[in-house]
């Protein structure tokens, strides 16, 4: 998926030929430091105009943080700024540290080491995550190998700055490069290219404002997840899966081999029947659960057969 960055250095600019172009996506920096009047001057124009042209949209904050405790800060006030987004930001909301940060940091009289870099962006990314979004951290190759470690970093989504062919290390979306010339920008623009699906991603895990997604499928099993179905061991019962097409399987029952056997009987047009089938001994119960993974779907228990 092919995207942008921008900010209000790139001016006004017409979204509409910047999705003719074939642009997709695009991150827009809210904002940088942690007062009020560092909001990008251009963020709010761009969330509207970036949107309402159909392109899938992030967040990112420049950071000028000392401290923890100013990374944290600057999280609430880019959070206040893009709370109005919420459900419409399908893209993670990126923490931006580097160069220029620790410009400022030394003006301060404050060296950064690893440990505070890595303290930063932890304060920073769990209070956006607290607020409701997803966090990301823009980063480099140098700072990758220099100044903090992959592994400090790998709760959240990584957006890499690599102007070769390929990410050298694993990340979620690359920086590509930032001399691009895209219809509809005046002069430069960075150049981005997303390795996963987060559209997707956002909506399935419930992130950004997004209703986690439904599963594909309903059960017509009226007795919840944890009252037992009763089941005579000399009868079976047959369960009707609406939607997509799952297998079964049993979980487990006390440590003893499975206590009922499943067998897919027929689709009926957009549903499966499923036979549950008692082979073990009465009293034993388990779960019913989607072959691919999942909550469980009901709990069956072997009654004795009268």
């Amino acid at each position: 998926m092919k995207g942008i960055d921008v900010s209000s250095h790139q001016g006004l600019i017409d979204w509409a030929k910047v999705k003719a172009s074939g642009i997709e996506f695009a991150i827009v920096r809210a904002g940088y430091g942690q007062y009020s009047t560092q909001v990008d001057a251009k963020a709010h124009q761009n969330f509207f105009g970036a949107l309402g042209a159909g392109l899938h949209v992030g967040a990112y904050w420049f950071s000028y943080a000392t401290t923890p405790e100013e990374a944290k800060a600057e999280a609430d006030l880019c959070a206040d700024t893009i709370e109005k987004y919420k459900g419409k930001l399908d893209f993670p909301v990126y923490f931006d540290y580097e160069y220029d940060s620790e410009i400022y940091s030394k003006q301060k009289g404050i060296i950064p080491t690893q440990s505070l870099r890595e303290s930063l962006a932890k304060a920073f990314c769990e209070e956006i995550e607290a607020r409701g979004w997803r966090a990301g951290v823009y980063t480099n190759l140098d700072y990758l190998r220099t100044r903090w470690r992959m592994d400090a970093l790998k709760s959240w989504e990584i957006w890499l700055a690599d102007y070769t062919n390929g990410p050298d290390v694993s990340c979620g979306m690359q920086q590509t490069g930032s001399t691009g010339k895209i219809n509809g920008i005046s002069g430069n623009v960075d150049t981005d290219t997303a390795f996963t699906d987060y559209p997707a991603l956002v909506r399935e895990k419930g992130w950004n404002g997004f209703k986690a997604e439904a599963a594909g499928w309903t059960s017509d099993t009226t007795n919840g997840t944890d009252n037992p179905v009763i089941i005579a061991s000399d009868a079976h019962y047959t369960v009707k899966i609406t939607g997509e097409d799952i297998g079964l399987v049993c979980g487990e029952s006390g440590g003893k081999p499975a206590a009922f056997r499943l067998v897919r009987c027929r689709r009926e047009g957009n549903a499966t029947l499923w036979h549950v089938i008692p082979v073990g001994e009465p009293g034993q119960e388990a779960g019913i659960y989607p072959a691919g993974g999942g909550d469980r779907i009901f709990v069956v228990r072997i009654e004795k057969a009268v």
